[in-house]
């Protein structure tokens, strides 16, 4: 590609990760899904919060964190973003204090553009939301269009949420607009030049499968049933490794009285292995013979 400026090249990070997924997985709590439709609201919300997972693709495959780099990159500067990018992803305190420390030293380098999504996962993975909030405000003004870190925050807002908190229905409403503005602007994306089908098919399936997921968990907070299974389904369409959003169809159908679905939902759920496993597998009922 190039711009006005003259030709131009893209310039991605060189991360040999591949499509990561990151898991934020606490202890699992007691949850009453098989419970009266009420119970099952609530256990909605346990489940969400205690199997928050995000994901972020880092490798240089992915297009939504291509940037135009418009001068050189000095020595110096390409030396201090290569000891933030060494820190392994599973190391998220020292990845985010790394990836501080070269926002800090670099703050107008066209790489920190690079370093925010990090940042954002990192402190979801620790539980700092507000942390998370802020570095993903100043990564879309630096890139509009990563529609990634959208649905990251969407499937995030919506499975960590707080009814008893001041800003719950804020939160709820946010959630439900990062995911829907994920999901048209992945639908618009265009395929860069190199990357192969295959890979912008997988990178567009994980962005839109944590957008219908985030939507959809706001429309069953919302008691919204028809309009949660509609999103949720669409969400396990596109990844059916996510235990969860199993977990969240059950409750659905069980609130709008489909005992069979929820049963079915639940069975699934409890045939992947997790914190939700066993909860899952009540609620499904025993096996049938």
């Amino acid at each position: 590609m190039a711009n006005k400026r003259g030709q131009m090249f893209f310039y991605f990070l060189a991360a040999a990760m591949g499509c990561l997924a990151i898991g934020a997985m606490a202890n699992a709590q007691g949850a009453g899904a098989g419970a009266s439709a009420a119970s099952a609201g609530m256990a909605a919300g346990t489940a969400a919060k205690n199997s928050t997972q995000t994901g972020r693709d880092m490798s240089q495959n992915n297009p939504e964190i291509a940037l135009q780099i418009i001068r050189p990159v000095e020595r110096k500067e390409q030396k201090a973003y290569d000891s933030f990018k060494n820190v392994p992803m599973n190391d998220p305190a020292n990845k985010i204090k790394a990836g501080e420390k070269f926002i800090n030293e670099y703050p107008k380098s066209e790489l920190v553009a690079f370093v925010y999504p990090y940042l954002v996962v990192g402190y979801i993975q620790l539980n700092q939301m507000p942390k998370a909030l802020s570095a993903a405000t100043k990564d879309l003004e630096i890139n509009p269009k990563d529609f990634r870190t959208m649905a990251v925050l969407s499937q995030t807002l919506a499975r960590t949420y707080n009814p008893s908190a001041a800003n719950a229905d804020s939160q709820l409403a946010q959630s439900e607009d990062y995911g829907k503005k994920a999901l048209d602007g992945v639908g618009k994306l265009e395929k860069p030049d190199g990357m192969s089908d295959d890979v912008f098919s997988q990178l567009k399936k994980e962005t839109e499968a944590m957008s219908h997921g985030g939507v959809g968990l706001v429309a069953l907070r919302r008691n919204q049933y028809q309009s949660a299974i509609a999103e949720i389904e669409k969400a396990i369409s596109l990844n059916d490794a996510d235990q969860t959003n199993y977990y969240l169809l059950g409750v659905a159908n069980t609130n709008s009285d489909h005992p069979a679905e929820a049963a079915k939902a639940f069975a699934k759920c409890a045939a992947i292995q997790g914190n939700l496993q066993a909860e899952c597998a009540k609620a499904a009922g025993p096996k049938k013979n």
